[in-house]
C-alpha cells in the first residue's frame, strides 16, 4: 500500500514538474505561406510586401520571449533598406509591465506596429506561437520562417543568409502560445498561460 501511494505521489509530481518546464518554452509548429498575405492585409498600401526585402516580427506584449526580441530590436535598430514591421498579438491577459515602454520605444525608432487580437487571427494561418520571424524576398516568397534563436537575436544572420540565396534552416519557434484555446492545450494547469 505504501508503495502505491508513493508511486502515485511521484507520478503526480513528475507530471506537474514536466508541465511547468514545458510551459515556459513551448515548441510550436511553423505556420504556412498564408501568414505573409495575412501580414500584407494588415499593413498600409504604401508598404506592400514584395517591393523589397521584408522582415515581419510576430510578437506579444504578454510573452517574456517576445520582450527579449523587442529589446534586441531596440539595440540593433531598423536595418537600412529593409521593410520591417511588428505584428503585436494582443491576448485577453494583460501585457507584461515592461511591454508598453518597449513598444513605445520601437515606434519612436520607426518600426511600424500593428496590434491584432489573438482571436482575430484565422486558424487557417497556423500561427500558434510567438516570437516568430518571417523574412520575405522582393518577389513575395518566404525566404525564412521560424524562431530567432535561443537568445532572440539571430535575425540579422538569418537575413544575410536569405539575401545571399542560401535558405536558412528554421530555428525552433520557442515561446508563448497564441490564443486562449492553444494556451489551454499547451498549459492545462495554467502555470504560464
Amino acid at each position: 500500500m505504501k508503495t502505491k501511494v508513493f508511486l502515485a505521489v511521484w507520478a503526480a509530481l513528475t507530471i506537474l514538474l514536466g508541465s511547468i518546464l514545458m510551459s515556459y518554452h513551448q515548441p510550436f509548429r511553423l505556420p504556412g505561406q498564408s501568414i505573409l498575405s495575412f501580414a500584407n492585409r494588415l499593413d498600409s498600401p504604401e508598404h506592400p510586401v514584395g517591393e523589397r526585402w521584408t522582415m515581419i516580427h510576430f510578437l506579444s506584449g504578454g510573452c517574456g520571449c517576445s520582450q527579449r526580441v523587442m529589446r534586441h530590436l531596440l539595440l540593433r535598430r531598423m536595418f537600412s533598406g529593409i521593410d520591417e514591421q511588428i505584428i503585436l498579438i494582443d491576448e485577453p491577459e494583460a501585457d507584461l509591465p515592461e511591454s508598453p515602454a518597449l513598444v513605445g520605444a520601437l515606434k519612436q525608432q520607426g518600426f511600424r506596429i500593428h496590434r491584432v487580437a489573438g482571436r482575430d487571427i484565422p486558424p487557417s494561418i497556423g500561427l500558434r506561437g510567438v516570437p516568430l520571424l518571417v523574412i520575405a524576398s522582393p518577389d513575395s516568397d518566404i525566404a525564412y520562417i521560424g524562431g530567432y534563436g535561443v537568445s532572440g537575436d539571430q535575425d540579422g544572420t538569418l537575413l544575410e543568409q536569405a539575401r545571399s540565396k542560401h535558405r536558412p534552416d528554421p530555428l525552433p519557434l520557442l515561446g508563448c502560445a497564441v490564443g486562449a484555446r492553444l494556451g489551454r492545450r499547451a498549459d492545462p494547469f495554467h502555470l504560464k498561460f
